[in-house]
């Protein structure tokens, strides 16, 4: 893959293999006494276990708990305060009137190509004329003027953005001296000047009043959909299609887009994941199949974040997204395992290029003295796909917990480009920011960004990005970030009724962080190697014992063994496997249990 060479430092040999460091460690929020605990969970009808994690969540009214366990279609608050909402229906109805054609253009990841999905489908339903276009991550990011000049070429008598467009003001200018109206369907932050559209709808923009801020584009244009619907069905009098059958595709840019499952978040995904345990939409269904997911199984949000997501990524991260457009618009069963043949052939491939950098890049930091005594790290390499450089910097960051810049270079552009993913509270896109001499480009929030620089200034900015994340250390005085967890969870309190409890809390994620509890001890009875990589154990406390799975630390515990006494980091779940379920621990960090 990479064409540069380093020599790797001598690994230790099994017997000196380091034991694992137990992580600092924090308990997570507020806690209740137990017998408040029991009252509360008295009146909500569930067991104490769910009241105690929605209060270390900051849940903590008895009104808020019953909204989250429960949560209501109804309870979506209107977007009459939406800036953008009235002039993006008023062009839709016009174009719906006149029989217009409408094209369509999304991004090339999850949240764009669901969007796409969302607003091409639903407008066929209505009767409206239709051209899809997404994006190809070699035309680079956003809405080009290349895509502009397609889709009018297509016929496209009106277009709309899906999760790009607020700062594509080329393309739309174009667009609109054409005399083709544009609305923009986006959730990114808006620049200082508007993009030239008839119709921004952005949360983020200056003077939109609605009050949830925490869509994605996927949610903006379910609620485009349903407006739509409700403005035509008002002057027609007809029956048109329920937005509601869409809510699958909303969940599943939802979670994929690492948007906070908070509020009209969580009330899309739980409807969104009911839609999609009926299984009606063919290209879904076909993916369900593809990625393991029995016909019986129960859907819930890891399906969407960890088997659904990477798959419809995968073509994006390679070149054109158009294949993942395709699945979700299949009509036909046959059409979408067609198409879910193709993707998963792109997700064999991308997860091969996805090792290989990682392994890679592992490689040249450990031959670098350096890098131990850096707080930000940055591994650059040839021949790597730059549609993959952000997965393999959050490899990274599991390796050394420190937030890592990944680049792809390209000599024949001239140029690298790259993402960063941070780790603890180190906002990696204000060290950026004071990389920013030696950048072409940057962009993105906090946790993630992604960069262009010349090759030229690689050496440069690796010793610029380490300075500005040592300083933020330093100004903020951050140490090594804390895990949080939810408490001691001993094995007997393991059973079916708490896991009825904590899946009545679903869906997790950004902002409802999941259930993470702590074994303080518990004994290995048998442990095997699955795929080189993952390790499965027969785990004892007392009495009771339990099958548990560590996923990617088999190289972490090269000498493990039977007999010995570990704790653990874990969250129990339901494994379903070839019909047959049961209860299961996964085991997110181990470490030698204390004293021994």
């Amino acid at each position: 893959m990479s064409s540069r060479l380093a020599l790797t430092k001598p690994r230790p040999a099994p017997s000196e293999a380091p034991r694992p460091a137990p992580p600092p460690l924090v308990l997570r929020g507020m806690s209740c006494e137990a017998g408040d605990l029991r009252d509360r969970a008295g009146a909500l009808g569930v067991g104490p276990h769910a009241v105690a994690l929605m209060l270390r969540r900051g849940v903590t009214g008895p009104e808020a708990q019953a909204r989250l366990l429960r949560p209501r279609l109804a309870d979506l608050r209107a977007p009459t305060g939406m800036a953008g909402f009235e002039p993006a229906l008023e062009l839709l109805q016009t174009a719906q009137q006149r029989r217009m054609r409408i094209g369509v253009f999304g991004d090339y990841d999850v949240d764009g190509v669901t969007t796409t999905a969302i607003l091409t489908t639903y407008l066929e339903a209505l009767g409206i004329d239709v051209v899809a276009r997404a994006a190809s991550r070699e035309g680079g990011y956003g809405f080009q003027l290349a895509d502009a000049r397609a889709l009018r070429e297509a016929g496209a008598q009106v277009v709309l953005t899906g999760d790009c467009g607020t700062s594509d003001h080329e393309a739309l200018a174009w667009l609109e001296g054409q005399g083709v109206p544009t609305a923009v369907i986006d959730h990114h932050q808006v620049p200082e000047r508007m993009p030239p559209a008839r119709a921004l709808l952005n949360p983020h923009q200056p003077g939109c009043d609605f009050p949830f801020k925490g869509l994605c584009s996927a949610g903006v244009a379910f609620y485009l959909c349903a407006s739509l619907r409700s403005a035509i069905a008002k002057k027609t009098g007809s029956a048109l299609p329920d937005p509601r059958a869409w809510l699958d595709l909303v969940a599943l840019g939802t979670i994929c887009d690492m948007v906070p499952l908070v509020d009209e978040n969580r009330i899309l995904v739980r409807h969104g994941l009911g839609v999609l345990a009926s299984r009606r939409r063919p290209g879904l269904r076909a993916l369900l199949e593809s990625a393991g997911v029995g016909e019986d199984d129960p859907i819930d949000e890891t399906h969407l974040g960890f088997r659904l997501g990477p798959r419809l990524n995968a073509p994006g991260r390679l070149g054109p997204a158009e294949p993942s457009l395709l699945l979700l618009r299949a009509r036909s069963s046959a059409e979408a395992r067609a198409m879910a043949e193709r993707v998963e052939h792109f997700n064999i491939h991308r997860r091969e290029h996805q090792d290989a950098i990682v392994r890679e890049a592992l490689a040249i930091l450990a031959a670098d003295p350096r890098t131990p005594e850096r707080r930000g790290i940055v591994v650059a390499g040839e021949s790597w796909l730059h549609g993959i450089v952000g997965i393999a910097a959050a490899g990274v960051v599991a390796q050394y917990r420190r937030p890592a810049l990944v680049l792809a270079v390209d000599r024949a552009r001239n140029e690298a480009r790259g993402s960063a993913r941070t780790a603890g509270d180190v906002d990696v896109h204000a060290a950026l920011r004071a990389c920013a001499p030696y950048l072409r480009r940057y962009g993105g929030h906090r946790a993630a960004a992604g960069v262009s620089v010349d090759p030229a200034q690689i050496p440069a900015l690796v010793e610029a990005f380490d300075a500005a994340v040592a300083e933020q250390i330093r100004e903020r005085q951050l140490g090594e970030p804390a895990v949080e967890h939810d408490g001691v969870l001993p094995f007997e309190a393991i059973d079916e009724p708490l896991l009825v409890d904590l899946e009545q809390l679903a869906p997790y994620g950004v902002g409802f962080a999941p259930p993470r509890f702590l074994c303080e001890d518990a004994v290995i009875e048998r442990v095997r190697v699955l795929k080189g990589r993952h390790l499965s154990m027969a785990l004892r406390q007392g009495r009771v014992g339990f099958e548990a799975i560590a996923f990617g630390q088999a190289a972490a515990h090269p000498n493990l063994a039977p007999g010995e006494r570990v704790a653990f980091l874990f969250a129990p779940l339901r494994s379903s496997f070839r019909g047959r379920v049961r209860l299961q621990l996964m085991v997110e960090s181990m470490w030698p249990a204390r004293g021994f």
